[in-house]
């Protein structure tokens, strides 16, 4: 499994290098504009770091679509398919090394921006101004504003598991689409509305989950349901897989 893995992230390891070293000139830029008081460096370098952390993640995702996409519908992975692995097991990698990359990827730029943020805080006085200020106003209202490193890693685990949710349904989506329905009229515009369904059947599976007045327990707990969805789409999907394809 952990050669599958490695094999499968060698396949996407240019793109995460270009993204790492977009993500170092942002991070250059922000630092020479907080310490030498370069606003348009300062700007350029914050507007690069917010795209490299919300394009990035996402395109992660989508990478790992396109190239499954490819392996199953091109000789490009002929080998793989036929390697001594079984279905589960080949794309049991993608998943965990799609997972894992997109997780480790939400964790980088969350500790990122917790450490701009701190030196930000420490170098530009009127950060720190701010924020105190804003939170006297809010308080003086029974409403509190406090950035919490939990909460905010909780809310990431939410939307990071979310997004896996909806790439392990696209490679259900395109294995439905080179097995149950190859060869057939429309399979591909078929497979995508099935995707959609699935989509929204999940999201209403999760809108069964038991409610917390704990806003952080409530995110954990939305994470966890997602993770489940991923482990159900993953069997159903290796299941046909191993039932119907021909490569």
């Amino acid at each position: 499994m952990l050669k599958l893995m490695k094999y499968e992230f060698k396949k996407t390891m240019f793109s995460k290098l270009i993204l790492l070293l977009i993500t170092a000139l942002s991070e250059a830029s922000f630092l020479v504009g907080v310490f030498a008081h370069w606003d348009r460096a300062l700007q350029l370098g914050m507007t690069g770091l917010i795209l490299c952390a919300m394009v990035g993640v996402f395109y992660i995702g989508l990478e790992s679509l396109l190239v499954f996409h490819r392996d199953l519908n091109t000789k490009q992975s002929y080998m793989l398919f036929l390697t001594p692995r079984n279905s589960f097991q080949i794309l049991g990698a993608k998943v965990l090394e799609n997972g894992l990359s997109i997780f480790v990827t939400g964790l980088f730029y969350l500790v990122l921006a917790a450490a701009d943020w701190s030196i930000g805080v420490l170098y530009i006085g009127g950060v720190k101004e701010f924020v105190d200020a804003l939170n006297l106003i809010l308080e003086s209202i029974n409403i509190t504003f406090h950035i919490q490193f939990v909460d905010t890693l909780a809310v990431l685990c939410t939307l990071l598991a979310g997004w896996l949710m909806a790439v392990v349904i696209g490679y259900l989506a395109i294995i439905l689409s080179a097995t149950v329905f190859a060869g057939k009229k429309f399979s591909g515009l078929v497979s995508f509305f099935l995707y959609l369904l699935i989509v929204w059947g999940c999201g209403e599976i999760l809108n069964f989950l038991p409610e917390f007045e704990n806003m952080t327990t409530q995110y954990f707990v939305m994470t966890a349901g997602s993770l489940v969805l991923v482990a159900v789409m993953y069997v159903i999907s290796g299941w046909i897989m191993d039932r119907k394809l021909s490569v």
